[in-house]
């Protein structure tokens, strides 16, 4: 079976974009409107037991972009994906999602001063 990185973030994309209330990219033009989300990195390690199929542990990491003064729009995006993600099933093209959380979301405001960001790091375990 081949690696399900990419049908993945497709399914991943699919899933934030008809449940988040902003739009979400993957590579986001550098003049964007906010508020958006950004598909920003994954990390895979290997987790294949001695035996068996092919497993891994990706963690997929979201960046949340606002123009809103204060943290409240980076906060009820941030909301939005955790209940878009967290502990759902999540069907794949290849491979198969054995498991999936948000570990960790965060909102602060940027080095600019006037904008807010947050991220969410979400725990994907795949298997192919």
């Amino acid at each position: 079976m081949s690696d399900p990185g990419f049908a993945l973030q497709s399914a991943l994309f699919e899933r934030l974009t008809a449940e988040v209330s902003c739009p979400v990219y993957d590579g986001a033009p550098l003049d964007t409107p906010k508020p958006y989300v950004s598909i920003d990195r994954e990390i895979v390690t290997n987790a294949r037991p001695l035996a068996g199929r092919k497993r891994e542990i990706r963690f997929i990491y979201l960046s949340v972009w606002s123009s809103h003064v204060g943290q409240a729009e980076v906060k009820r995006i941030n909301g939005e994906i955790f209940a878009a993600l967290d502990r759902r099933r999540l069907p794949l093209s290849a491979g198969r999602v054995v498991a999936m959380s948000v570990e960790r979301a965060d909102a602060q405001r940027d080095a600019d001063g006037k904008t807010y960001s947050g991220s969410v790091t979400v725990r994907v375990l795949t298997t192919h």
